[in-house]
C-alpha cells in the first residue's frame, strides 16, 4: 500500500472518529438540556433555603441530578460494551478478538467514568445530608458517617466497589467467560441505588422498589446494547447484520419490561389518572411515556425495514435511525433522573399518623382471616416478570419441538405450569401479604420455595428442553444461549454445587443458619434482602432436588439408590428444626416482630405454628419425590431387562444358526 493510500485511510478513520465524537457530544448535551428543562417544569430544580436554615448551595443542588445523569450514561456505556462483547458480537473463538476485544477496552473507559461520577455523587450526597457545601467543617468525617449509617451512602459505596473491579479488570480480560463475569458485576452495580433510594422507604415500597429494579436493568440493557451496536459494528456490514439481529430479539424483551415497570412506577406514585395532566410529576411521566412510544415505533420500523435492508447490505437507514433512537433514549434517561427529584402526588415520606407496623412494612395489614389469605394480593413485578418470561420461553421451546416433529411429554409441561403458578401465588398472594408480619406465612413461603417449586421445576426438565429447542450459534459464530448453558453445565462451579454432600449441606444449613442468626431479621427489614432471600431458597432447593429427580443433564448422575439416600438424609434435620421452632418460647427475629406491634398478632404462638408447618411440610414433597425416583428405578430396570432380552434373543439366534451350520456341514460330509 502506498504512503498516500495509508494517509488517506488514516484521514478517513480520523474523520469518522471525529463525527462519532460530535454525535456523542450532541447526544450528551441534549440529555443535559432535557434534564434542566424537566427539573424546571417538574419543579424539581434546587431552591435556596429560607434565611437561617442551612443550605448546601447551588453546586450541590444542581450537581446531584447532573452527576446522577453522568453516572447513568457511563453505566449505560460500560454495560452496553460488555453486553456487545459477550452476547452481540459475532466471534468463533473463546478468546475475545476484533470488535469484542475493543468493546471490553471501551467498557473500561466508561467504567472509570462511572466510578468518577459515583464518587462525585457520593460527595454531593454527603453535602446534601449535612446541608453544607463540600469541604465545609466536618465534611471528611461526615463521609464515613454517611457511608456507614445511611442506606444511600452504603448503596453508592457498594456501586463504587463493584465498578472499580469492572474498571480495573476490563482491559485485561481476554476470554469470553471473563467478560461474562464482568457483565454480571456491571448488572449488579446498577441495583444498589434503586434498593436504597426514596422508593425503598415510601409507602408501597416493595412494589415501587421491584418495579424500579426491573425498569433500571431493562432500560440500561436496551440503551447500552443499541449504543454498542452503533459504535462497534458500524464499519463491517456482516458484523452489523449479526449484532443487530441479536440485539433486536433482546430489545423486544427490554421494551416490554421497561414499559410494564414504568406503568407500575407511575401507578404507585399517582393517586388517580387525572393527576397525569394535573400534576407536574404527571407531565414528566407523559413525556417519558411519549418517548417510550416513539422508541417502540422505531423498533417496529427496524423490524419491518432496516433489518431487511441490512440483509441486503444496506446499512445507512439502520445507522441513521439508530442514532436518532439513542438520542431519544438519552433524553428518556434524563427525564428519569428528573422524575426522581420531582415531588410526587403521593407523598413518599412516611406519615406521622401511620401505625408502627404500617410505617415499617409500608402498608396497613388487617387481622388475618382465611378469606383474606385467599383474596388479598400483593403484586410484585419482579416475580410476575420472571414468571411470565419462564412460561413464554418454555412453551416457545415446546412449540419448536412439535413443529419439527419431536415429542415433549405433556406431564413435564404441566409440572412447569404448576411450579410457576405455585411460586407466583405464594410470592404475590395472601401469603405474601402477611409474610412480613407472620412467621407462619413466611414459613409457608420458605417450604414452598425450597421444596414444592424446585421439585416441580426439576420434573419439567427445562434444561433438556432448552438444549433440544435452542439452535447452535451456527455460521454467525459466538456463544449463543445454548452454548452458555453447556458452559455453565460443565463448569467447575456446577460440579461443586451439585455434589451430593455440598447440595445436602446447603439445603440443611439454610434452615439452621438463616433462622438461628441475624440473617432472618436483616432479610425482613429490607425488600432487597427479601428478594435475595427468596432467590436463595429457590436456588438451594433446586440444587438439592435437581440431582435427585435426575431428568435434566448434570455434571454427575446418581443411581436410584443414591437419590433415595440423599432424599432421606435431609428428613431428620428438617423434622428436628420444626420441633425446635414449634416448642421454643424464644422469638426468632424478636426485635422485628416487637417493632411491628400488631395488636391482633401473637408472635410466639404464630412462630410455634410456623414450626409445625416446617415439621409437617416435608411429608408430601418427600412422598412425591420418592414416587418419582421409584418409578424411574422401575423404568430403568425394565429398560435393562429389555436390553438383556434383546441381547439374549440375539445370542440364541446366533447359537441356533451355529448349530444349523454345523448340522449342514455334517450332512454334506456324510453325502460327500
Amino acid at each position: 500500500m502506498s504512503a498516500d493510500a495509508r494517509d488517506g485511510d488514516r484521514s478517513t478513520t480520523a474523520t469518522a472518529s471525529g463525527r462519532t465524537l460530535m454525535v456523542v457530544a450532541a447526544v450528551v448535551l441534549g440529555a443535559l438540556l432535557v434534564l434542566v428543562l424537566a427539573l424546571i417544569i417538574g419543579d424539581g430544580r434546587p431552591k435556596a433555603s429560607p434565611v437561617g436554615v442551612p443550605d448546601p448551595g447551588p453546586l450541590t443542588g444542581w450537581g446531584l441530578p447532573i452527576s446522577r445523569l453522568a453516572m447513568d450514561l457511563c453505566a449505560i456505556g460500560a454495560l452496553g460494551s460488555l453486553l456487545y462483547a459477550v452476547v452481540l458480537a459475532p466471534s468463533r473463538k473463546e478468546e475475545l478478538e476484533g470488535t469484542a476485544a475493543k468493546a471490553t477496552r471501551v467498557a473500561a473507559n466508561f467504567a472509570w467514568g462511572w466510578l468518577a461520577a459515583t464518587i462525585v455523587l457520593l460527595l454531593l450526597t454527603v453535602s446534601d445530608f449535612m446541608a453544607a457545601p463540600i469541604g465545609s467543617t466536618g465534611f471528611t468525617t461526615a463521609i464515613t458517617s454517611v457511608v456507614v449509617q445511611t442506606s444511600q451512602g452504603r448503596g453508592l459505596g457498594l456501586v463504587a466497589i463493584l465498578v472499580l473491579v469492572v474498571a480495573s479488570s476490563a482491559r485485561g480480560i481476554k476470554t469470553l467467560n471473563g467478560a461474562g463475569l464482568l457483565l454480571v458485576l456491571a448488572l449488579a452495580a446498577l441495583l444498589p441505588p434503586a434498593l436504597t433510594g426514596h422508593s425503598a422507604d415510601a409507602a408501597n415500597h416493595d412494589i415501587a422498589t421491584s418495579s424500579l429494579l426491573v425498569h433500571i436493568v431493562a432500560a440500561t440493557v436496551w440503551v447500552g446494547g443499541l449504543l454498542a451496536v452503533i459504535v462497534f459494528a458500524r464499519k463491517a456490514a456482516d458484523v452489523l447484520q449479526t449484532a443487530a439481529k441479536r440485539f433486536s430479539a433482546l430489545a423486544l424483551w427490554c421494551f416490554i419490561a421497561t414499559g410494564a415497570s414504568g406503568v407500575v412506577n407511575a401507578w404507585v406514585r399517582l393517586d388517580a389518572i387525572p393527576q397525569l395532566w394535573e400534576s407536574r410529576y404527571g407531565w414528566l411521566v407523559i413525556g417519558k411515556s411519549l418517548a417510550l412510544i416513539g422508541l417502540g415505533a422505531f423498533g417496529f420500523w427496524h423490524r419491518r425495514r432496516t433489518l431487511v435492508d441490512l440483509e441486503a447490505a444496506k446499512a445507512g437507514a439502520f445507522r441513521r435511525l439508530a442514532v436518532v433512537e439513542v438520542a431519544v433514549m438519552a433524553g428518556a434517561v434524563a427525564l428519569a433522573v428528573a422524575l426522581a427529584r420531582t415531588p410526587t402526588p403521593v407523598p413518599e415520606e412516611r406519615s406521622i399518623s401511620w401505625s408502627p407496623g404500617e410505617a415499617i412494612i409500608g402498608r396497613d395489614l388487617p387481622p388475618v382471616t382465611f378469606d383474606r389469605i385467599l383474596t388479598l394480593w400483593r403484586l410484585d413485578i419482579v416475580v410476575l416478570g420472571i414468571a411470565a418470561t419462564v412460561l413464554v420461553l418454555y412453551f416457545v421451546g415446546v412449540v419448536r419441538l412439535v413443529r419439527r416433529g419431536d415429542k415433549w411429554p405433556v406431564g413435564r409441561s404441566i409440572a412447569l405450569v404448576a411450579a410457576v403458578l405455585l411460586g407466583t401465588v405464594v410470592l404475590t398472594g395472601g401469603v405474601a401479604t402477611y409474610a412480613p408480619a407472620l412467621f407462619s406465612a413466611h414459613m409457608v413461603q420458605h417450604m414452598t420455595l425450597t421444596m414444592l417449586v424446585p421439585i416441580l421445576l426439576a420434573m419439567s426438565a427445562p434444561i433438556t428442553l432448552a438444549l433440544r429447542a435452542l439452535p447452535p450459534s451456527g455460521r454467525s459464530g459466538g456463544r449463543g444461549p445454548r452454548e452458555w448453558i453447556l458452559v455453565l453445565l460443565h463448569s467447575r462451579v456446577a460440579r461443586v454445587l451439585t455434589h451430593p454432600v455440598v447440595a445436602l449441606s446447603l439445603y440443611i444449613l439454610t434452615l439452621y443458619g438463616f433462622y438461628f442468626s441475624p440473617l432472618f431479621e436483616t432479610a425482613m427489614r429490607s425488600h432487597a434482602a427479601h428478594l435475595v432471600m427468596h432467590a436463595h431458597f429457590l436456588l438451594v432447593g433446586s440444587l438439592y432436588f435437581w440431582p435427585i429427580i435426575g431428568l435434566d443433564p448434570m455434571p454427575r448422575r446418581l443411581p436410584p439408590l443414591g437419590r433415595m439416600l440423599m432424599l432421606f438424609a435431609s428428613i431428620p434435620f428438617h423434622a428436628f428444626f420444626g420441633v425446635i421452632v414449634m416448642s421454643s418460647s424464644t422469638l426468632i427475629g424478636g426485635d422485628w416482630y416487637r417493632a411491628l406491634a400488631l395488636p391482633w398478632a401473637n408472635p410466639v404462638a404464630d412462630q410455634n405454628l410456623g414450626g409445625g408447618i416446617a415439621w409437617a411440610a416435608a411429608e408430601i414433597p418427600t412422598l412425591i419425590v420418592l414416587g418419582v425416583v421409584f418409578f424411574q428405578w422401575l423404568r430403568s430396570d425394565e429398560r435393562a431387562a429389555a436390553r438383556a432380552d434383546r441381547h439374549g434373543a440375539a445370542d440364541l439366534a446366533a447359537y441356533n444358526a451355529r448349530l444349523a451350520a454345523i448340522a449342514e456341514h455334517d450332512r454334506r460330509a456324510a453325502n460327500g
